[in-house]
């Protein structure tokens, strides 16, 4: 604003200035604030989300830890009655039987409870060692046999085991024998494969506990692509489809903790994942009518 000289006296001159052209780093500064502002966002969200995991990861943990005690609990409980009962002297021959077979079932129960409770603390330390020998078909299904027959029949199942399943005779209807799949040779663990199945079995065996056909099915079969696919098949409701990913998650449990109907630790499944991995296997599982169907394929170590 200023005024004017004679013989415009009186009058005055007013500049408006609308806007500022951008001085030589204005650009710069602008876009640097702008970075940061996105990076400041970004770190927010990561940060939340860190929180959020590390909130769900405590209450997961707790979750297991009580289900670990009432997994420890219940067996404990039921072999102490049965003892002390036999103990006295309450019980006739006839049902000496019976509690001697309680206490066998509860026992066997504790052992693969501890048996995978060891198996996590080994991978949560890095510390899982496997011996991988070439073993034959034939004598892994014989040994996964003698391992979950008695577990089956305790729940009132039965078992269907076999080589060559009649919906997967070969890849694509390849011509292989029972023979040719029974002298198949891969190379694992014996003891970590006999694992993942009395795992996949006690799996089976609670989620369909209350299915209208009462049947394992244990099958293996061998592809052109040079795999032996192991499938543990039960005849229960089967896996809802937005869960099929997460139940290999570590303590995954897709029942709320208080209210589910089934038991557990939620680390079954997870320890099936890892120990396949561990193997060269990989492990799948999809929805049969009716049941649920969990895959595990090994690259074959010798034909």
């Amino acid at each position: 604003r200023a005024g004017l000289s004679a013989p415009l006296v009186g009058a005055e001159l007013i500049f408006s200035i609308v806007r500022l052209p951008t001085g030589p780093g204005g650009l710069v500064v602008t876009w640097t604030a702008l970075a940061l502002l996105l990076v400041l966002c970004t770190g927010l969200i990561l940060m939340y989300r860190l929180g959020a995991a590390q909130i769900d990861l405590a209450n997961q943990q707790q979750d297991f830890v009580s289900a670990v005690s009432h997994e420890l609990k219940t067996p404990l409980t039921s072999i102490r009655m049965y003892g002390e009962m036999l103990r006295e002297g309450w019980a006739d021959e006839e049902k000496k039987e019976t509690y001697y077979g309680y206490i066998y079932d509860e026992s066997e129960r504790l052992s693969r409870l501890i048996s995978n409770v060891l198996q996590l603390a080994r991978m949560t330390r890095n510390d899982l060692q496997l011996e991988l020998n070439p073993v034959t078909v034939a004598e892994l299904m014989d040994s996964v046999r003698s391992k979950v027959n008695s577990q089956i029949e305790a729940a009132g199942f039965k078992l269907n085991m076999d080589t060559l399943s009649p919906d997967h005779c070969g890849d694509q209807g390849d011509p292989v024998t029972r023979e040719q799949v029974n002298q198949t040779k891969i190379k694992v663990d014996i003891d970590a494969f006999i694992q993942i199945v009395i795992n996949l079995v006690d799996n089976a065996l609670k989620f369909s506990a209350n299915a209208n056909n009462k049947t394992i099915d244990i099958f293996c079969d061998v592809s052109k692509h040079a795999n032996a696919s192991f499938r543990v098949r039960d005849y229960g409701p089967g896996v809802p489809k937005d869960q099929m990913k997460k139940i290999f998650k570590l303590f995954y449990r897709s029942e709320n903790e208080l209210t589910r109907d089934t038991v557990g630790t939620g680390i079954g499944l997870a320890l099936v994942n890892q120990l396949t991995l561990a193997m060269n296997g990989r492990v799948d599982v999809i929805n049969r009518q009716p049941g649920a169907e969990f895959t595990m394929q090994f690259p074959i170590s010798e034909s």
